[in-house]
């Protein structure tokens, strides 16, 4: 039976960095609902996928290290076999709804790029090669699926790092300085949209920074914990993710998302080894969208899509109502689906991966307490 760990607050910042994709999306197709988009307000989709990217790696390595711990060494193959029974079904499953929504005939040659899960390379190829990628209601739904090939990419990797690398911590402190510096480089450099673009949608460096937070944490460096701890620096941190939502957080854009990575651990840290944190994210709702939040991330560009054809038909002379609805529905929308989805769809497949698991991440604060069984 595979080791369990429940690290607590984890759920409740998946669910917000889910709802702020989702509500960042639902601004930014006003225009299906007849609207103005709503630019600036609550613009949290890049930081939202930012927090998911440096969850991401600190979660993943924090297990790598305890299999590590407890084993000796990290078996690669169940590895990859456990990324694949998470990530590729709903992918995969979502894909061909869209396909079969839209119409085969719709399809053009960027599909390639999401069928071979590298999606968040599309943008660069083509703006380097200058062809043009044609235009469809396909795009506008799996448009987002740019930060699930990243994270493919990345786990691709990142085992073979953590098992053969003997020195981590000058690796990991490391990688990411030697990405901004070469981000710094190319811009001072003039390199092309196309050269820059490959880097905006590769952030392994906010990866790699949620890596080394859980490095910190696994390995009890407790003045760090403890400095990130402090409440002005929780008040700090959460202060950073305000201004962010309101569009009023910005540095350069060359290191803005490793700043906010770095916030993001603050975050982390607060919740996993505060138990006097200002903001407690251990709340049953944050557990339940935490959980979901997979689904909540893909599904919510046919929601918002969907919906506008229930929506441009009600008599809502009022925009304010009218907004009102669309952010309502949109959300419940969501929210239905993705918990159709996890408990009727994924659920399967997490019982499948739990055969190729040593160390098991808890989907919930009551799962992590229920004795595991792949009969339920």
């Amino acid at each position: 039976m595979a080791a369990r760990v429940y690290l607590p607050g984890l759920n409740g910042i998946r669910a917000l960095a889910a709802l702020s994709v989702v509500f960042s999306h639902v601004n930014n197709r006003l225009g299906y609902y007849g609207m103005a988009t709503r630019d600036g307000l609550l613009d949290l989709a890049g930081f939202g996928v930012t927090m998911f990217f440096t969850l991401s790696g600190f979660l993943i390595t924090y297990l790598l290290l305890k299999e590590k711990e407890q084993t000796g060494t990290i078996a690669i193959k169940a590895f990859y076999v456990r990324r694949v029974l998470r990530i590729w079904p709903l992918y995969f499953a979502y894909l061909l709804i869209v396909l079969c929504l839209d119409g085969f005939e719709s399809v053009r040659w960027p599909i390639l790029f999401t069928l071979l899960m590298v999606p968040n390379l599309r943008n660069s190829f083509v703006q380097i090669t200058n062809i043009a990628p044609g235009n469809s209601v396909l795009s506008n739904m799996i448009g987002h699926y740019w930060s699930l090939g990243v994270e493919e990419q990345f786990y691709a990797f990142w085992p073979w790092v953590v098992r053969k690398v003997t020195r981590l911590l000058p690796f990991l402190l490391v990688f990411p300085l030697l990405l901004v510096l070469t981000k710094v480089l190319l811009r001072l450099g003039h390199a092309g949209q196309g050269v820059m673009a490959l880097f905006n949608y590769t952030r392994f460096g906010c990866l790699t920074i949620g890596a080394l937070g859980a490095y910190l944490y696994f390995n009890g460096s407790a003045r760090v914990v403890r400095l990130a701890t402090r409440p002005w620096a929780e008040v700090l941190a959460w202060l950073f993710l305000l201004l962010a939502a309101l569009d009023r957080f910005h540095i350069t854009s060359i290191i803005d998302h490793e700043i906010f990575s770095v916030v993001t651990l603050v975050i982390i840290f607060n919740q996993v080894a505060n138990p006097r944190r200002l903001v407690n994210l251990e709340r049953r709702v944050f557990d339940y969208l935490g959980t979901i939040s997979y689904g909540l991330y893909v599904f919510n560009p046919l929601v918002i899509y969907g919906l506008s054809f229930v929506v441009n038909r009600l008599p809502l002379p009022d925009p304010t109502v009218k907004l009102a609805v669309v952010y309502g529905l949109s959300l419940a929308g969501v929210i239905v689906l993705a918990h159709l989805s996890y408990y009727y769809f994924e659920r399967r497949f997490l019982l499948l991966k739990r055969r190729f698991t040593v160390v098991e991440s808890a989907a919930s604060h009551a799962e992590f307490h229920e004795q595991p069984s792949e009969t339920k």
